[in-house]
């Protein structure tokens, strides 16, 4: 089966959400990940579909074919109401999204991140949404392993991969294989075999390497997991955009470094 791509904002935030549509039709790329709902503190940093962008938004998706697979990003702290974050779904649904991410922060314990995650989940289900739950360095929940027992437990929804965070938070191909079941959704990029604690942000946000360029064992990672699930390019390059290189140039090379593991997964797997 042929693994589906996507095309993470992410990857060119100075592109608007209609001008990643544009791009990604022109790589032909199936699908993109949008931000729907974003803190009132990170606002400034990414572009996200406002209500009455929704017409023009879902006007180029028709136009292109493209179709909007994910959502970022839902905080499930204290400091956002329910009614903003249904907002941000209704948004979603209106553009015929099928998953939303959510992170989890500022949790007491592991049956309070259990409940917050199957309420969002819950919540998620009703506008025709899939919730996922992301772990990261930057959240309560840090690692795979947690992240697991947390959907698991809740009974509802799935698991985000990250292939960087998988590897920040101490996982690897061996871990990917056992929440297979669960992920639906990965996201592609690369980086060293380790960086330094007060690195991780930035690389994280700003600067990763593309597939291939770095020493995470992806070919691993990937083939562990589902073929039918979404793959997409998550390689933000913020010293090719200072040195210049538009955002469609920047696209264009990480979504051709994802496509090259994948290709080279699909020749293996007829080999």
């Amino acid at each position: 089966m042929e693994r589906r791509l996507s095309l993470h904002q992410l990857t060119a935030l100075d592109a608007s959400p209609t001008d990643l549509i544009a791009i990604a039709e022109k790589l032909g790329v199936d699908q993109v990940c949008l931000f729907t709902h974003v803190p009132a503190a990170a606002a400034h940093v990414y572009p996200s579909v406002r209500t009455e962008e929704v017409a023009a938004v879902r006007a180029a998706l028709d136009a292109s074919g493209v179709t909007l697979c994910n959502l970022e990003v839902f905080p499930l702290d204290t400091n956002d109401a329910p009614d903003l974050l249904d907002s941000g779904l209704d948004i979603g649904a209106a553009l015929g999204a099928t998953r939303a991410t959510a992170h989890i922060h500022d949790v007491e314990s592991e049956a309070q991140a259990v409940d917050r995650f199957a309420r969002f989940a819950r919540r998620a289900a009703t506008f025709g949404i899939v919730a996922g739950l992301e772990f990261n360095n930057f959240s309560a929940v840090r690692d795979v392993i947690v992240a697991e027992r947390i959907v698991r437990s809740a009974g509802i929804g799935s698991l985000v991969l990250d292939t960087l965070h998988l590897a920040r938070g101490g996982g690897g191909p061996a871990d990917a294989a056992r929440v297979a079941d669960l992920v639906g959704y990965v996201q592609l990029s690369d980086g060293p075999e380790t960086v330094p604690p007060e690195a991780r942000w930035r690389e994280a946000v700003s600067d990763r390497m593309l597939v291939g360029e770095g020493a995470l064992p992806l070919g691993r990672i990937v083939s562990a997991l589902s073929p039918s699930a979404t793959y997409e390019v998550e390689a933000p390059q913020s010293a090719a955009r200072k040195a210049g290189v538009d955002a469609e140039e920047r696209c264009r090379r990480a979504v051709e470094a994802a496509r090259r593991l994948l290709m080279t997964l699909a020749e293996d797997a007829y080999a």
